[in-house]
């Protein structure tokens, strides 16, 4: 049976998956992983290594080992690897061709069709070099699909999506950043406005912003010893730096092992440090999807949700920011590094180009200055594609992009801990997008005469400042009413056939069902959170300033740690949770974390000051007001509330709210599906 199979060739890891059909799947490009680095090793004799063995091969020779070569597409300076130049595009066809190779090998022949994913803001140049690469790779009927409208597809697959409803794509890989909006339509999917990206952002700059973090902690001239076992360690440590970038979208803090010649130690960093050198930059990724939806034509209020997309949506600061700063439900595909290509396999059913839909009077954009956009004259000599060299640890000259002056000032940051550095631990710089190779430039019209340019920069200036200054008072009024939607409150008594759209599904492997009268929630079976999911299933909800939040509902937990109620989410660090749950026996437990560890004022254990109850339909309470958020419960209709306490919790000022079943079989219990009824959720401001 013929197959269809979507690549996606990131700047950082490579992803592909297999269509038959109807079914969809990854294929297995690695040993331990489905997706692969993106790294090549081109030994001075035999064959070219791609993947896992080109990482460890590398870290015995670096100056043979090419990566990050994607975000170089488009510069005419070649990439220097064994003192050999190549073309960005003849590596990324390289690639390319590994790819092809296991797919033919494991589906027993090559695919009938071949749909490779890039950046929605990639200009017709670099799509011409990626199509010459795959052309070069030996790739049959290729066709350029972008990552954010593979990201859609993926995700229209799992959700019900009705014709016109519309979502935004954030999409932070490897090494760019995209922003788009999509609509839904009979076809498919229509590109609305122009999509916004930032080329030179990604994980990989956040990798070295824990590197240079290390490199700042260790003893001055540690990296000026000329021992040859030096390049080995500090690719060692670069390793290792991604692989605790990784591990703190899990945990709170991690150890980063240094073994280099004369020292060997362990450097310590923690989330919230972590998260202090990448916040900043993540404004800019705000800021571009902002640019997307104006360009669209569509404000935050018309979006059905907002699809986080890449590897590094996995961070948890990152789906914090975006949630506040829209106050959209976001949707986080359980492997975000895989939902482009899954998507870019369903999409080798279909043969035509998408829409592209510009919003009313969409002003043209202006035109680059040539001089800013003009290349490096091909004399230059080719850029090594890694730098060995204890001088090269120095962090580059990176330069924020100048965003418009119309944008509104990011305000998330201003509410993060006082206690946050401006700057990383080490007197470093936080991480901001630098500037990447340019499409061609169109060439220069020398003939008009200058009053002529006079005269048309005059018209221009009064035609987009009319414009601008009405876009910005209806900004301000968007915003407001916006505001002002997310805290009249509301009551949901899930009396129809479908759940509210404004609710948001934080996890796409939870049932939820209607039922007569209530809402059903089934959490998958134990341990399963630890592994691979950063928070238990939850029905989540906007809500801005101070207010109380109610709900009824039925749950019997029975193994240690089952539970089913209600939830202030801020963040994977901010949060509150009152439920129904399950100890050394029932009980009602009332926990929260604020930046640090995890609190229990009454937790499910005898040693955790416990409130025990074996009631099982019971009406639970929290109330924030500023920083505090005050809990109480009762037995359903049983009288006055019991109060249990207040804490104080530096939660943003528009938040998540709404109720969670929470499923973790620990101490030896055996995992089973645990299963919680809510008949009400009332939130009053």
């Amino acid at each position: 049976m013929a197959y269809g199979l979507g690549v996606d060739l990131g700047t950082t890891w490579t992803a592909a998956a297999v269509r038959r059909g109807d079914k969809v799947e990854t294929l297995l490009l690695g040993g331990r992983r489905p997706e692969i680095p993106s790294v090549l090793y081109l030994p001075a004799d035999g064959p070219v290594l791609v993947g896992e063995p080109a990482v460890r091969r590398g870290e015995q020779h670096p100056d043979r080992m090419a990566r990050e070569f994607k975000r170089r597409l488009g510069d005419p300076v070649p990439v220097l690897v064994g003192g050999v130049p190549h073309p960005p595009q003849a590596l990324l066809s390289r690639q390319l061709s590994h790819v092809l190779e296991v797919a033919a090998t494991a589906e027993q022949g090559p695919p009938a069709a071949v749909v490779l994913t890039c950046p929605a803001n990639w200009g017709p140049y670099k799509r011409e070099l990626l199509e010459q690469a795959a052309r070069t790779a030996g790739a049959p009927a290729v066709v350029l699909r972008t990552e954010p409208e593979a990201a859609a597809v993926e995700y229209a697959a799992g959700e019900h999506m009705a014709d016109g409803d519309i979502v935004a794509v954030y999409d932070l890989g490897g090494g760019t950043f995209d922003a788009a909006v999509l609509r839904r339509t009979a076809k498919g999917f229509d590109l609305l406005g122009s999509p916004a990206g930032l080329e030179q952002l990604g994980g990989a700059d956040f990798d070295e912003a824990v590197f240079e973090h290390v490199v700042a902690q260790l003893p001055a001239g540690a990296l000026d010893d000329d021992h040859p076992d030096l390049v080995t360690g500090l690719a060692r440590l670069r390793r290792d730096c991604v692989e605790a970038k990784e591990a703190l979208s899990y945990d709170t803090e991690v150890m980063i092992p240094v073994a280099l010649p004369g020292l060997h130690t362990r450097v310590r960093l923690t989330r919230r440090e972590f998260e202090a050198m990448i916040a900043p930059t993540l404004q800019y990724t705000v800021a571009a999807l902002r640019r997307a939806l104006r360009s669209a034509g569509v404000v935050p209020s018309g979006l059905r949700a907002i699809l986080l997309a890449g590897g590094s949506s996995r961070i948890p600061l990152v789906s914090s920011l975006v949630s506040t700063a829209f106050e959209r439900p976001v949707a986080v595909d359980p492997h975000p590094e895989h939902s482009v290509a899954l998507g870019a396999a369903r999409l080798t059913a279909v043969t035509t180009t998408p829409t592209v839909v510009l919003p009313p009077h969409q002003p043209a954009e202006r035109a680059a200055d040539p001089a800013a956009l003009a290349a490096r004259p091909p004399s230059q000599p080719a850029e090594p594609a890694f730098r060995p060299e204890p001088a090269a640890l120095a962090a580059r000259p990176l330069h924020p992009p100048a965003e418009p002056a119309i944008d509104p000032e990011p305000t998330r940051l201003a509410a993060r801990p006082a206690d946050w550095p401006s700057v990383p631990p080490g007197g470093g710089a936080p991480v901001v997008p630098a500037a990447g190779p340019a499409e061609k430039p169109a060439t220069p019209d020398h003939g008009r005469r200058r009053p002529v340019l006079l005269a048309l920069v005059a018209v221009l200036l009064v035609a987009v400042a009319v414009p601008v200054m009405l876009w910005l008072a209806r900004e301000r009024a968007e915003h407001a009413s916006g505001d002002q939607a997310a805290a009249c409150g509301y009551t949901d008594e899930f009396d129809g056939g479908a759940l509210g759209e404004s609710w948001e599904r934080t996890r796409a492997d939870a049932d939820v069902a209607m039922l007569d009268g209530g809402v059903g929630m089934v959490a998958p079976e134990g341990a399963d959170i630890f592994d691979d999911h950063l928070a238990a299933p939850m029905l989540l909800r906007p809500v801005t300033g101070d207010f109380t939040v109610e709900t009824t509902l039925e749950a019997e937990p029975s193994i240690f740690y089952q539970g089913a109620g209600l939830v202030l989410w801020g963040s994977a660090t901010s949060y509150v949770r009152l439920e129904r749950g399950h100890g050394d026996s029932g009980a009602i437990v009332y926990e929260y974390k604020n930046g640090g560890e995890h609190q229990r004022v009454h937790g499910p254990r005898t040693d955790q000051n416990p409130v025990v109850t074996d009631a099982t339909h019971l009406d639970l309470r929290l109330t924030r007001t500023a920083g505090t958020v005050r809990a109480a419960w009762r037995p359903s209709g049983d009288g006055s509330y019991t109060d249990l306490g207040e804490v104080t919790v530096d939660l943003p000022r528009t938040l998540r709210v709404g109720v969670a079943v929470l499923n973790r079989a620990q101490l030896g219990a055996d995992p089973a599906e645990f299963h919680a009824r809510f008949d009400r959720v009332a939130v009053t401001c």
